[in-house]
């Protein structure tokens, strides 16, 4: 676990006072870069002018997961990404976002990218929902997909137009633009659908 301030910011004027746990759980086998998907988060946050606050990362297993669905969501299935959103007034934010690495490992298979990547991809869209951004239509969705290949990029991650969720979406991949609990461009089968009266957010492919 961690429990540090990260200092990385887009704006060298603008100062981080945004607190990041990571939580990895014991009975996840992968080696987590937490300073990776800290700075994913720092740099997510930034993009939508979020500076102060705190936001927990949780990184487990489908297993774990799968819980956190039946509990909060009623669905009786793992997902890649569950978000929860405390507070969101620029520049302060609260949030929670809960990763499984097992089904990013999986994905990550399937298309032959990183999983590294693919789990950065995760707290990418998890802190988005977090800062306010929503994927129920489609002009949001959209902008989720503008602004996941935006901070993407800025992380390093130039793959992004190839693997990212809706790499179908030309709209989505060429553009530089860019709850109170929750909730790219890759092949269509990783498409994200979410119920449309859930305000906890599920998965993103």
């Amino acid at each position: 676990m961690s429990n540090t301030p990260d200092n990385n910011r887009l704006d060298a004027d603008q100062p981080t006072l945004l607190n990041i746990e990571i939580i990895v759980d014991e009975d996840v086998s992968y080696v987590v870069n937490e300073q990776r998907l800290r700075d994913a988060c720092t740099t997510a946050t930034a993009t939508r002018d979020f500076h102060q606050g705190e936001i927990g990362i949780r990184v487990t297993t489908d297993a774990a997961i799968h819980q956190i669905n039946r509990e909060h969501l009623g669905h009786d299935y793992p997902t890649d990404v569950i978000s929860f959103p405390y507070a969101a007034s620029p520049p302060h934010i609260e949030g929670e976002l809960v990763v499984s690495v097992d089904t990013a490992a999986e994905r990550a298979n399937e298309l032959g990218w990183s999983l590294d990547n693919e789990l950065l991809l995760y707290v990418v869209h998890g802190t988005l929902h977090i800062t306010g951004m929503d994927d129920h239509e489609p002009q949001d969705r959209i902008a989720m997909r503008r602004a996941e290949r935006k901070v993407m990029l800025q992380l390093g991650v130039g793959d992004i137009d190839q693997y990212a969720a809706d790499s179908s979406n030309s709209d989505c991949a060429n553009s530089d633009d860019e709850g109170n609990e929750q909730t790219s461009t890759a092949p269509p089968n990783r498409n994200h659908s979410r119920p449309a009266d859930q305000h906890l957010s599920e998965d993103l492919r």
